[in-house]
């Protein structure tokens, strides 16, 4: 077979080359292919695909969730401590705890998940979705509330030093109010995320941020000083239309005619010498001949289909049904309707990383069933449709979802604020190993309900710890980092520049590949 400068897989998108090779697989594999002849093929295919994967050419869809203010987790996954323990005594103020479904209530799952009626529908999905609630504590001045988070960036200081610049330059509107302001010298994950994309894929469309949180309050996106990193900042529903208008993408499983032709070149290369070389009858030469004109009209038909960011009736009912709305007189836009455009974004590889951003108001004193209800929910059929959607799509294994309690969450206490109690990052995707790690649990009883202790997972193995009561020997937020970072193939190259996360490992208990 003649040689070539580049693999021929690569004028294949990126998201199709697997149905290629599928399609490919299927129809080398019918029974008039002789077996040398599918061997020659294969090699040539099927070589280059592993080969161009290999090298870290393969693109990365991420979307970035951070959730404000200060939330709670409780009613997606329960902590098994909590979950078993018998005697809880629940309620929306003071020390009592905010889970407010019984045991028999709650289905166990492998992995130490225990989920509650707002979260059932991620069951299907816990094998790729991996929950530590105890990274580091935030620092805001009002309680716990920042902008940044130490897992979204690490190191991140009240105060300027060599290396590091403000974080929150680039965010519209930007006051003191529940955000503080930080110095930090390692970019936050989106931003990363992006610039990785864009050197891989040229003339990608930048990554974008929905600044859709309903206050004042915002999140930080952070380059770090990295060209072209910074995520385009969308502050509104009629900017996000503007910026992606409607657009034609191919439907076909190679989106040009030119590109259709490549499986027939490859396989036309095993020619009559071929043929001939391995004593091959005429009859085979014809068969071959036939199945690469029957098989020519899949590979490109000419339909196309329209990328349109506006969600008709079925794809509101879709993303929307049973999401509360967004809390407060100041809506933007819902959590589900952020995700559905999140997916229409990556799926059609318009741009390859999203963040978004949602709050529940400012909660504080009493956190009643029905605002732990509507958590829950906004929380958990977001999170599982995205991920329903990817699989169908074809396109999971490539896919990082990261959910981030930006500003910090909360105790189990009803009332208890975001420099306390837990921190959580909920990470879901292909590259992602499934589990529920550390604990929380009832250290004893208290005038309102109870003190809670905290077992933080072993960084090297994932196995829980001795109980604390206070803030002490959390994990360090850029573990979180380089998780995420590992989840979504950065390159160690592209990481290990940035000195707050020097000497650190990812939590390769929380990974499939490490």
């Amino acid at each position: 077979m003649a040689k070539h400068s580049k693999p021929l897989i690569e004028s294949v998108h990126p998201l199709r080359r697997r149905g290629f090779l599928k399609l490919a697989g299927a129809m080398m594999g019918a029974p008039a292919i002789p077996a040398a002849v599918r061997f020659a093929v294969n090699e040539q295919l099927i070589g280059e695909a592993k080969a161009f994967e290999e090298a870290g050419n393969l693109p990365t869809y991420f979307v970035e969730i951070n959730l404000r203010d200060q939330w709670d987790f409780m009613h997606v996954f329960v902590p098994p401590g909590l979950a078993t323990h018998t005697g809880l005594m629940r309620g929306g103020s003071g020390d009592q705890c905010t889970l407010f479904y019984g045991p028999e209530q709650l289905s166990q799952h492998p992995g130490n998940f225990y989920l509650t009626p707002d979260s059932a529908a991620l069951a299907p999905h816990l094998d790729d979705i991996a929950v530590c609630e105890l990274f580091e504590i935030c620092t805001g001045a009002i309680h716990g509330h920042e902008a940044v988070n130490a897992m979204r960036s690490p190191g991140r200081s009240k105060q300027s030093g060599p290396g590091k610049a403000a974080v929150w330059e680039n965010e519209p509107g930007y006051t003191e109010q529940g955000n503080d302001y930080y110095y930090s010298s390692s970019p936050t994950p989106a931003s990363l995320h992006n610039y990785y994309q864009k050197q891989l894929s040229s003339g990608l469309r930048n990554g974008v941020t929905l600044k859709y949180i309903s206050r004042a309050h915002s999140i930080c996106h952070y380059g770090a000083g990295l060209a072209d990193a910074e995520l385009t900042r969308i502050q509104s529903v009629d900017l996000l239309f503007q910026t992606f208008p409607d657009t034609v993408e191919d439907l076909n499983v190679l989106p040009t005619p030119e590109e259709a032709q490549l499986l027939s070149t490859v396989m036309e290369r095993v020619d009559e010498r071929f043929f001939d070389r391995y004593g091959f009858a005429g009859s085979a030469r014809t068969r071959h001949a036939t199945n690469l004109a029957e098989a020519a009209g899949l590979w490109h038909t000419g339909e196309v289909k329209i990328v349109s960011m506006p969600l008709n009736d079925e794809e509101r009912a879709y993303w929307g049904e049973g999401v509360p709305d967004q809390v407060g007189d100041n809506k933007k836009a819902n959590i589900w309707e952020q995700a559905a455009w999140a997916y229409k974004l990556l799926s059609n590889d318009v741009t390859r990383t999203v963040a978004l951003e949602f709050d529940y108001l400012d909660v504080h004193e009493t956190r009643g069933q029905d605002v732990m209800n509507k958590m829950g929910l906004q929380c958990a059929l977001p999170l599982a449709r995205l991920i329903e959607s990817f699989k169908a799509a074809g396109m999971w294994e490539r896919t990082t979802i990261a959910i981030f309690s930006a500003d910090g969450g909360r105790a189990p206490s009803a009332n208890s604020y975001g420099n306390s109690g837990k921190n959580t990052l909920v990470l879901a995707g292909g590259n992602v190993k499934g589990g529920y790690f550390g604990d929380i649990g009832v250290a004893g009883d208290s005038g309102s309900g109870h003190s809670y202790n905290y077992r933080v997972p072993d960084p090297v193995t994932g196995n829980p710890m001795g109980p604390v009561t206070d803030n002490s020997n959390r994990l360090n937020g850029a573990h979180a980092w380089r998780t995420v970072m590992k989840a979504l193939e950065i390159p160690d190259e592209i990481i290990s520049p940035y000195p707050d996360v020097a000497g650190t490992q990812p939590l390769g208990f929380m990974l499939n590949n490490v």
